[in-house]
């Protein structure tokens, strides 16, 4: 077997820790973002999008967040982080759609430290009117909360983050 065969097959056979270990996230800054996604996610519901993405835009990452992480790294740890936001959602906004869902992950990810956007977009061809819009959380151009292929099927109307994370162009 080559190298490159066996680093394709290496989540599969030895999980998650293959392309090394993912750094840890200390609890206190995982509780900030428990605290923060779900205070976001009333700011949605009460004061609406306008506020909402002033709110992402504008956040601060936590003390000791996670700066600077190689990009496949920064993915992989995003993935961890998944189910911790999802449930913080659950509690917060159990009826939530994709909205309220992008903006919680990329709200959680960004006090962590990692540069998640919240995308807006339309369908590009489109039956029933019911789902002409969607959202989803981008991280390095990886789709984290939905499907890769979400991405050719539609097209990108908003991206927003967290300026503070921007990297400079």
């Amino acid at each position: 077997m080559t190298a490159r065969a066996t680093a394709d097959w290496a989540f599969l056979l030895w999980g998650d820790e293959a392309a090394g270990p993912v750094p840890r996230t200390p609890p206190s800054a995982r509780l900030a973002a428990a605290v923060r996604t779900a205070r976001a996610l009333r700011a949605l519901d009460r004061r609406g999008w306008g506020v909402a993405q002033t709110l992402l835009r504008g956040l601060r990452p936590t003390a000791g967040a996670h700066r600077g992480l190689p990009e496949v790294t920064a993915v992989r740890l995003a993935r961890r982080e998944l189910p911790r936001c999802q449930l913080v959602v659950r509690l917060a906004a159990p009826e939530a759609l994709c909205l309220a869902r992008s903006f919680a992950l990329a709200i959680h990810l960004s006090v962590l430290g990692l540069p998640a956007e919240t995308v807006i977009a339309r369908q590009r061809s489109s039956i029933g009117a019911r789902f002409a819009f969607h959202s989803w959380t981008e991280l390095y151009g990886e789709v984290l909360n939905d499907v890769p292929v979400v991405q050719s099927g539609h097209t990108v109307l908003q991206r927003v983050g967290c300026t503070a994370l921007r990297r400079p162009d």
